[in-house]
């Protein structure tokens, strides 16, 4: 049987996985399984055929995500998959300079929410803006056991292409 875990799950969780959050608040407490940071998963060493983090690792500094990538493939079984979502920052800066191509409904709130995170509680702050060069070139640091890391699309769950969708596989 497949053992999944998703690190930040907030509100929004995705089915079959056990769910994981640093804090619990009323948005996320009907959800958590397990209270724990990104950065000191309380969890054995390769238990997970899968990890999941949708929109939390722009949640971390720069040299926060390296441990969290750490912990990671501690986690993971071998050949275990772990996949990521961040806002390409360079698609949001072009909508925030060029509001005319903004789908309809967005705004420049939209925007800078998906830019610098909606502030609104403890941790909802984006700490790093990724595009696709700056996030390849983290990735490929010859420091990362992952076996293979891959772009896999633009988008994720917004109608628009404005995400970068990443696996590695350990």
């Amino acid at each position: 049987m497949e053992t999944s875990l998703e690190i930040g799950c907030g509100g929004n969780p995705q089915p079959g996985y056990i769910h994981s959050d640093f804090r619990l608040h009323s948005g996320n407490r009907a959800f958590v399984d397990v209270v724990c940071d990104g950065k000191a998963l309380s969890f054995r060493r390769g238990v997970f055929d899968s990890v999941l983090m949708f929109g939390v690792f722009e949640h971390f500094g720069i040299f926060e995500i390296q441990e969290v990538m750490l912990e990671i493939y501690r986690v993971l079984k071998p050949s275990g998959t772990f996949r990521f979502d961040v806002p390409d920052f360079d698609w949001f800066v072009e909508r925030y300079l060029h509001p005319e191509l903004l789908e309809s409904g967005r705004t420049e709130e939209w925007v800078l929410k998906s830019i610098f995170g909606a502030q609104d509680g403890l941790g909802m702050v984006h700490q790093w803006g990724w595009n696709q060069k700056r996030l390849e070139d983290f990735l490929m640091k010859p420091n990362w056991p992952f076996s293979r890391i891959q772009f896999l699309s633009r988008q994720w769950r917004d109608p628009e292409e404005n995400h970068l969708v990443y696996e590695c596989v350990k």
